[in-house]
């Protein structure tokens, strides 16, 4: 589909949701999403989303540079403020993709899985990503949680190149159908505020995010290769646990728990 700017109506076409929208910002350039929250947190205030049309320095886990063409892709982030022992600091990435994969469901033909810790996966090709960071609110009140979701929308396979050519993709090099990237951008915000609410009003909430986020990962029963702390690890995926961790059989032995915090994933698999 043509290329045209997003508006506050595309994100939101039935108002504010429960937890996000209570303001919506809107830039056609920004370093990044993510930052533009982190910075400016109590003066944007709970349910903020910023949205953007291109990033000058948009970036993944552990600072990995991520850049996409301009207005071809869905770049958002929200602001929550959360209480300190929040839920959300430890498995904020783990909702993001289950609200992306849910968008994507419902917007296109595609059927996208998860790769731990933070991967959107289509036909075994990285199709986004989601980031979720938090700092300290003024007066230690509680922490400021910054959520951000990246999907390649319109791209075609020459806009991937170098060592992207054999390993992204996008809904536009995936569909059977044109790509309707508001559809898309309005139903990770539609999500995010269903999974959000959910966890905060009902008992279950957490547990089904997790058991939704494992019934779309491609890791269980995967050979991994991880590096922690300088150390490389290599053997299998078995589970990702309570804490977002991922639990692996090693293959020197014994069971050992990585978390996403300090761990990378290194490819290929040895």
């Amino acid at each position: 589909m043509q290329h045209r700017p997003l508006t506050v109506a595309d994100l939101l076409p039935h108002g504010p949701g429960i937890r996000v929208g209570a303001r919506v910002i809107i830039h056609e350039q920004l370093p990044s999403t993510n930052q533009y929250l982190l910075e400016h947190p109590a003066e944007l205030g709970d349910g903020t989303i910023a949205w953007t049309e291109y990033q000058t320095e948009g970036r993944g886990r552990l600072g990995r540079r991520w850049t996409v063409p301009r207005g071809s892709s869905v770049l958002l982030s929200v602001l929550l403020f959360e209480p300190p022992d929040s839920a959300l600091l430890t498995l904020g990435s783990l909702l993001a993709a289950v609200a992306a994969c849910e968008a994507i469901e419902a917007a296109t033909d595609c059927q996208p899985g998860v790769r731990w810790p933070n991967d959107l996966i289509l036909g075994n090709r990285k199709l986004g990503g989601v980031l979720a960071e938090s700092t300290l609110l003024p007066a230690d009140t509680g922490r400021a949680v910054v959520i951000g979701t990246g999907i390649n929308c319109l791209q075609q396979r020459s806009h991937f190149r170098g060592e992207l050519a054999p390993i992204a993709t996008s809904l536009e090099c995936e569909s059977h159908q044109p790509v309707d990237r508001a559809a898309v951008a309005a139903g990770v915000v539609a999500r995010l505020d269903h999974w959000l609410a959910a966890c905060h009003r009902v008992v279950t909430g957490w547990e089904d995010v997790r058991r939704a986020w494992r019934m779309r990962c491609e890791d269980a029963g995967k050979r991994v290769r991880l590096e922690h702390n300088g150390r490389i690890y290599t053997g299998t995926a078995l589970e990702v646990s309570d804490t977002g961790d991922l639990v692996v059989e090693l293959d020197d032995g014994g069971r050992r728990s990585f978390s996403p915090a300090t761990t990378t994933r290194v490819v290929p698999v040895a």
